[in-house]
């Protein structure tokens, strides 16, 4: 979801800071924002989002001010600021809100309050992650938004000749983290002094110091629960879904489904059949000709099963002009593969405006972190750090060879290796080295520590299945970042609604792959509602054929970007790698497509806000 705003949080006590706020209100009083909330010490500009029910919501009294949507916990309702105004917890503004907020709420929201008293002020952005959030300091002065973008005034003569000393500039070692591992999701961003509030994190600005706060915590919710019930517990997990969809269903009239015919995207369907409110539904599939690239079959058991209209529509719709990475791309503060595109689906969202109104694409992302779709996931060593030797371990060992192929003394052995790295993990030699070849072996290790996602210090303590599902689980909160002047729908994620995401970490790894399958406690909870033909899909999806076929051809415009590029000139790609690649002299293979994306999101994210920089 995208909501823009833009906030500046300073002391007012110390003159030199209430200056400089002064002069940021006067530039943007005439900017194209309107003010949500002014107070002192603190004020809000927001523009108008792009859907009526992410709006402001005021609360601690007139001290703060929270922007997107939120439910209480105890109806799923979405609440106002008269409901909130009720909340007791709230008549004060301090350190506890954040919690009271986790603990009573859920949504999809950035918090923002201060207490004048102790000239504190804090911003938190939700567990779920679905608005962005940004921040950076001036003359300690703090600006916190939702985009890079907004940030670039301070660059610019505008203020006046003693403060104009604020300067953006490319961030070299973020953008040789993404090369090396481009699903990282660090506070760091690809520019210098400006950084990423990342999700369930709150920025805490007293008058000593500016902090960032783990304040919702993964690991206070993977203590293993008894295995004692499996249905009680899948009877659980298909309530919470239920009832997450439910409180997002309420709030739309026209919802556009990205139908995969997936488990996770045919599961939201058939939850949405079972809302009380159910807004009015199309289904939406993309396809391709290259193996597995064509879902149409499930996709349409699914609509059919659930009584919805699907509209098929090729991945490869409108993309007549050629790509063309040299364009300008989005002023976003991190590269991304997925910006690379949105020249190319141009002509896709306009049909679909065309052809069908929504409020919003639903997707069903997240199902595979949540509901564990990780076959290599140890949950033998899970169980036996929660449970020891007893009864149940046996079924699990059997379970685990079935779901892994791998023999039951094998199993045996790898339970006594030390655990120190495991499949999936970014910080593995073996990830990092599939996740991008082009990037020499020296920079790989130099970057180990620098492409942690902070809870990994967190967690060392907690089993290593579930370590693995919770550092999984941090790359997809972190992913969806709505790109500013570019996002032609808004997208909702919501299977990572808070809710759901707790109790999926409550739930231990080997009940989620109970059965010997991916899936496995899903794929019971939601056996009555999910056809039987998808229900017991184990293959996913996959869109590798389309994107090779889109490298190969434009191959002559990526070698031109790459080995005559910026990254290439500064060292950070390997030239005797990635030459025979681009002269076609070797066949790319699987592994290489997506580590190549992201060498060419990078160079032309470098180059666009180069010249943008330039400019200001």
């Amino acid at each position: 979801m995208d909501f823009p705003y833009l906030a500046i949080l300073w002391n007012p006590q110390i003159p030199t800071q209430q200056q400089t706020a002064l002069r940021l209100l006067r530039y943007n009083s005439h900017a194209n924002w309107s003010t949500a909330m002014q107070r002192d010490g603190m004020i809000v500009f927001i523009q108008m989002p792009p859907v009526p029910y992410l709006r402001t919501i005021e609360f601690c009294g007139d001290r703060g001010i929270l922007l997107g949507v939120l439910f209480d916990r105890a109806r799923n309702l979405p609440q106002t600021d008269s409901s909130l105004r009720k909340d007791r917890h709230f008549f004060r503004p301090d350190a506890h809100t954040a919690r009271h907020l986790l603990e009573d709420y859920w949504g999809g929201y950035i918090a923002l309050w201060a207490d004048p008293q102790s000239e504190n002020g804090w911003v938190m952005r939700d567990p779920s992650g679905m608005l962005s959030c940004y921040y950076t300091t001036y003359r300690d002065v703090t600006l916190v938004s939702s985009t890079a973008q907004s940030f670039l005034f301070l660059t610019t003569d505008c203020m006046d000749d003693s403060t104009a000393s604020f300067a953006l500039d490319i961030n070299w070692p973020y953008l040789s983290g993404f090369l090396a591992y481009s699903q990282l999701q660090v506070r760091d961003t690809g520019l210098k002094s400006v950084y990423e509030l990342l999700a369930g994190e709150t920025l805490v600005r007293s008058p000593s110091k500016l902090a960032v706060e783990t304040t919702w915590n993964p690991a206070s919710y993977s203590e293993p629960r008894p295995m004692d019930d499996l249905a009680e517990h899948g009877e659980e997990l298909r309530d919470t879904a239920q009832s997450c969809i439910n409180a997002w269903a309420g709030l739309h009239e026209h919802v556009v489904h990205s139908l995969s015919g997936g488990f996770d995207s045919s599961l939201i369907l058939a939850l949405l059949a079972h809302s009380p409110r159910r807004p009015h539904l199309i289904c939406l599939n993309r396809y391709a000709s290259g193996p597995a690239e064509d879902e149409r079959h499930y996709a349409r058991i699914a609509a059919g099963t659930a009584n919805a209209e699907l509209i098929e529509i090729p991945w490869n719709y409108g993309h007549d002009a050629a790509f063309d990475p040299t364009v300008d791309q989005p002023l976003d503060a991190k590269p991304s593969i997925t910006s690379l595109m949105i020249p190319l689906e141009e002509p896709f969202f306009r049909f679909l405006r065309a052809t069908v109104q929504f409020d919003a694409i639903w997707t069903g992302e997240g199902g595979d972190h949540l509901f564990l779709s990780h076959p290599t996931v140890p949950c033998i060593n899970d169980f036996l750090q929660a449970r020891g030797l007893r009864r149940g371990l046996r079924d699990i060992v059997y379970s685990t060879a079935r779901l892994t192929g791998r023999s039951i003394p094998n199993l045996l052995l790898r339970m006594l290796l030390p655990q120190t790295h495991f499949a999936g993990d970014p910080a593995s030699p073996r990830t990092l080295s599939n996740s991008l070849l082009l990037t020499g072996p020296h920079q790989y290790r130099a970057l180990f520590g620098y492409i942690q996602h902070p809870w990994a210090e967190l967690i060392r303590h907690v089993a290593p299945g579930k370590r693995q599902q919770i550092l999984l689980l941090a790359e997809v909160l972190n992913r969806l970042r709505p790109l500013p002047g570019s996002q032609e729908a808004v997208e909702l994620q919501p299977l990572l609604s808070q809710p759901l995401i707790e109790l999926c970490l409550r739930i231990p790894t080997y009940e989620h792959l109970c059965d010997g399958h991916t899936r496995g406690l899903a794929r019971r909870a939601f056996a009555s509602d999910i056809p039987a033909e998808i229900l017991h899909r184990e293959l996913k999806g996959q869109t590798t054929h389309f994107a090779l076929g889109l490298l190969s051809r434009n191959l002559r415009v990526v070698s031109a970007l790459l080995l005559n590029g910026t990254l290439m000139s500064r060292g950070l790609l390997n030239r005797i790698q990635l030459e025979p690649l681009l002269s076609e002299r070797e066949p790319i293979s699987a592994s290489q497509i997506f580590p190549l994306f992201a060498c060419i999101a990078a160079e032309a994210w470098t180059r666009t806000w180069s010249r943008t920089l330039r400019a200001h």
